[in-house]
């Protein structure tokens, strides 16, 4: 049973790895935080778990390199869970193309009193995806106009999202 505990434990770290490199190298974003924060703690616990196996030097290396890798991305993504816990973005406005095919979704972010207010668009995907195709700093509001089907425009900014252009200030 333990060897289960380390191989699902190894599983999930390798697959909270990826949600990071996604993050970091991918323009949409997969899922809030919390969700890979959440992930990378359970693959944590079944790592711990998993030290009970020690049939051989590899399950051991599983387990070590398990229990390290899950807790450093244990806290990177904690970072990100408190980022989205005391960053206020208020939804400001709602644009959907005229053959209803794209959302766009305009939030004001307020970092606080040391920073100032930025507009943020976030193009809704397939399933939960979104993807940032606009973001401006310092501003307050969003005009947005849709230019055709598949371009909009956003405070004088002419964004092609068919060709997945972003903006970005």
């Amino acid at each position: 049973m333990s060897q289960r505990y380390n191989l699902w434990s190894f599983y999930l770290s390798l697959l909270s790895l990826l949600f990071l490199l996604s993050l970091i190298y991918s323009d949409w974003s997969i899922a809030p935080p919390y969700i890979f924060w959440f992930i990378s703690v359970i693959s944590f616990i079944l790592g711990i778990i998993g030290f009970k196996d020690k049939t051989s030097r590899r399950s051991r290396f599983r387990s070590w390199f398990t229990v390290i890798l899950s807790l450093m991305l244990s806290g990177i993504f904690f970072l990100g869970v408190i980022r989205f816990l005391f960053i206020s973005e208020e939804l400001i406005k709602t644009a959907v193309s005229p053959d209803d095919n794209y959302k766009v979704e305009f939030y004001l972010i307020n970092g606080g009193a040391a920073t100032s207010f930025s507009v943020l668009g976030k193009l809704d995907g397939p399933l939960w995806l979104k993807k940032t195709i606009y973001y401006q700093s310092p501003m307050d509001h969003a005009d947005v106009k849709w230019v055709d089907n598949h371009t909009i425009s956003i405070n004088n900014q002419i964004l092609n999202i068919k060709e997945g252009d972003t903006y970005s200030h």
